[in-house]
């Protein structure tokens, strides 16, 4: 999708989303290109593509805001678990990111094609080390959780053999067990575990307080 009523143009190259930024943004005031980048991360927020093309081809020259615009785009396309190439050939361009210690950080190309490659490849890799390590703490809380509920139903069970005080403590136990692998599974950057991590912190949280009040 072109957008030719700012200063960008946002469209899909393969399976990738590619952000051109035009000439036009070094000109503008502080306040409009702040109110022009929130604009762009909505945009960019919004789309489905895991990966992003930066396009500064068009750029001679590149100001410290707009530095600063491109910087957060590249925060969050990460935040959300994604990919970022910077495509540029203009060599004042090429200076500032390297004064800057951006160089170091991004992957910088002046071509296209080695951009969707660069990405394609960090995109399957990034697949590949998911599959390997899905999220042990998220593994464990639903494993603790599950437990917790166990202890806590044979509790409250008519046919309970154990000490109903053993039951109780060890869904308190388990439930500690789930919080603990529940916060740890918030720093995780997938946004589909932070989710799930939540979940096992509150049905930790309810099972927990569940034993607590029956020890009690």
């Amino acid at each position: 999708m072109a957008t030719e009523e700012v200063p960008y143009h946002i469209t899909a190259v393969n399976d990738h989303l590619k952000v051109q930024l035009l000439p036009e943004l070094n000109d503008s005031a502080w306040d409009e290109l702040e109110s022009l980048g929130d604009t762009l991360l909505t945009e960019v927020k919004n789309q489905q593509s895991p990966s992003v093309i930066i396009d500064l081809t068009r750029l001679d020259f590149i100001n410290s805001s707009l530095v600063a615009i491109v910087i957060q785009v590249w925060k969050l396309v990460d935040e959300q678990g994604g990919k970022t190439a910077i495509m540029n050939t203009s060599e004042m361009v090429e200076e500032v990111l390297n004064i800057s210690g951006l160089k170091k950080v991004w992957f910088i190309t002046a071509s296209e094609e080695e951009a969707v490659a660069h990405l394609s490849q960090a995109v399957k890799q990034e697949r590949i080390e998911r599959r390997r390590t899905f999220s042990m703490p998220i593994l464990l809380g639903i494993v603790a959780v599950l437990s917790a509920v166990a202890c806590f139903a044979l509790y409250i069970s008519d046919t309970l053999t154990l000490d109903p005080k053993i039951a109780l403590g060890a869904t308190i136990s388990f439930s500690l067990a789930g919080l603990l692998l529940g916060a740890t599974a918030l720093k995780d950057r997938r946004k589909n575990l932070r989710i799930l991590g939540v979940v096992v912190l509150i049905s930790s949280l309810v099972l927990g307080g569940l034993g607590l009040f029956k020890l009690i």
